[in-house]
């Protein structure tokens, strides 16, 4: 292989992998390439593998990012909220003049905002259930689908193979699928 060719050949992955252009056709035009040519560097390297563990490390960066701006400001929030419940105990300890019902209803209003706020910053939800609940109320949620769709498959797909295929294509995509309740109940899918 040439010099040129190799150039052509790192160039038109550099076009699919940063997304400028996916289709072979156009890859091959700009490049002077044929549209086969390209599919054959494709498959040969497996671009499509490479572009989805790109986008799935950037998905991951983004989460990574979200999770470290929410922290941030939440102790932003929980900092701010304990300035302002100690100010209010301050003034009332220091017991400097008489309050209104008006005022004592608005201090009432003020606390229980920053008692609000204190509860989120911490990660709790302002009925009082833990991210952990909520999380795990959802990953429920997620298993009753997951649950529906494989009674659904065995129910409607009558070759074993396939909904064997079906059913590790499913799995794979949830994180501690192994030696799940699915796996221990319905071993007839596999």
């Amino acid at each position: 292989m040439d010099i040129s060719h190799k150039k052509k050949r790192r160039e038109a992955r550099k076009l699919f992998l940063t997304t400028e252009t996916t289709s072979n056709a156009e890859i091959g035009r700009r490049l002077g390439l044929k549209p086969h040519t390209v599919a054959r560097y494709r498959k040969d390297e497996d671009w499509d593998g490479l572009r989805l563990k790109i986008d799935r490390r950037a998905a991951e960066q983004m989460a990574d990012q979200i999770a470290s701006d929410r922290v941030t400001l939440n102790v932003k929030h929980f900092n701010y909220y304990e300035v302002v419940l100690n100010e209010i105990t301050s003034t009332l300890k220091a017991g400097h003049g008489k309050f209104s019902a008006r005022d004592l209803a608005d201090l009432v209003g003020i606390i229980e905002k920053a008692q609000r706020g204190q509860r989120l910053a911490r990660g709790l939800s302002v009925s009082g259930e833990a991210e952990e609940e909520i999380r795990a109320r959802a990953e429920a949620e997620n298993r009753a689908l997951v649950d529906a769709f494989v009674d659904a498959v065995k129910e409607h797909v009558p070759d074993e193979i396939l909904r064997e295929k079906i059913h590790a294509a499913i799995m794979a995509h949830f994180p501690g699928a192994e030696g799940s309740e699915l796996d221990e109940e319905e071993p007839s899918v596999r």
